[in-house]
């Protein structure tokens, strides 16, 4: 009986699939919120996660709040980590992250890189998550000149 219990209780999970290498190795995966992720499997170079459908939304809107709450913060220059970024636009879907910048000063300052890194980062858990293709291409603008002077596209292909 309490195999069946169990395994109907899985059938009515909700299922986020995520590739291997896209944001680390699957094989070192931890489940350090096991109120989110009642269960996980690797199958075939995937992981699977599974939750509760209201887990999986609630994690969709955490990352979500990360880029919004960042592109306010540019928006009103609130942090001095922000102060090379003069404004920040995205995708609703998060496909496209465009930041402009004070060039000298984003080239000076190590944060701006590691900033973009945990925005791209949040922006493909999304995707992952809400069961879109990942894809993300990040394009800075020189305040300046007005000029795109570097693209990135995620996830980098090897």
């Amino acid at each position: 009986m309490k195999i069946n219990h169990l395994s109907e209780k899985m059938a009515n999970l909700s299922v986020v699939e995520v590739p291997d290498g896209v944001i680390g190795s699957i094989h070192r995966f931890r489940n350090y919120d096991p109120t989110r992720i009642i269960h996980y499997e690797l199958k075939e170079n995937r992981l699977f996660l599974f939750m509760d459908e209201e887990k999986r939304l609630e994690a969709m809107t955490e990352f979500r709040s990360t880029l919004e709450a960042f592109h306010y913060e540019v928006g009103r220059g609130v942090r001095p980590e922000v102060e090379a970024f003069y404004h920040f636009d995205y995708q609703e879907d998060f496909t496209e992250l465009t930041f402009t910048v004070d060039r000298l000063e984003y080239e000076q300052d190590i944060t701006a890189e590691m900033i973009e890194m945990s925005i791209v980062e949040d922006a493909i858990k999304y995707q992952i998550y809400s069961r879109k293709p990942i894809r993300v291409q990040v394009t800075y603008i020189d305040y300046a000149t007005k000029r795109v002077f570097e693209q990135r596209n995620y996830p980098v292909t090897r």
